[in-house]
């Protein structure tokens, strides 16, 4: 075979396999198009999908003090547990029992009564939005609102 002869079958290949790849992008490109994943929801949608919780983990006492971590999955997620006020302090109780960073111990009369004096609204705001080295809720994004106020009230109770 003469150079010029392969040359030429080479070329006639190589335009086929073009050919046929401009072929099957066409062709690609028709039976997608009619697809819109640009849409915000089909996104969010499949991202919510991929990070939503499986389960939930809380810490539970019984009435002799006895703690457990009870485990919910994502099906159980309606059963909710209700924590009293001393459960809801127990993880302030890391910085709040020893006085970490000048935090109030639990019971310190002279420490907690500039903070009573500003009255107990503002005690709440602190608390759920965080003051001075304490994050906001004391690092328990997972309390609401009220459970703060619950376990504030339980802080309270030991100062009077």
């Amino acid at each position: 075979m003469k150079d010029n002869q392969f040359v030429t079958q080479m070329m006639v290949i190589l335009g086929f396999l073009l050919g046929l790849t401009i072929l099957i992008l066409a062709l690609s490109n028709v039976l997608i198009s009619d697809a819109d994943y640009t849409e915000d929801s089909v996104i969010q949608g499949n991202i919510e999908e991929r990070v939503k919780p499986v389960g939930k983990l809380s810490l539970v006492a019984d009435s002799s003090g006895t703690q457990a971590i009870q485990v919910a999955s994502a099906a159980d997620s309606s059963a909710t547990v209700e924590l009293t006020a001393e459960q809801l302090y127990t993880p302030c109780g890391a910085c709040h029992a020893a006085g970490v960073l000048n935090a109030p111990k639990l019971g310190d009369k002279a420490a907690w009564a500039p903070r009573i004096a500003k009255g107990i609204d503002k005690l709440y705001l602190s608390a759920v939005n965080g003051i001075g080295t304490m994050p906001a809720k004391g690092g328990r994004a997972d309390y609401s609102d009220d459970d703060i106020k619950k376990a504030v009230d339980y802080m309270l109770e030991s100062v009077k």
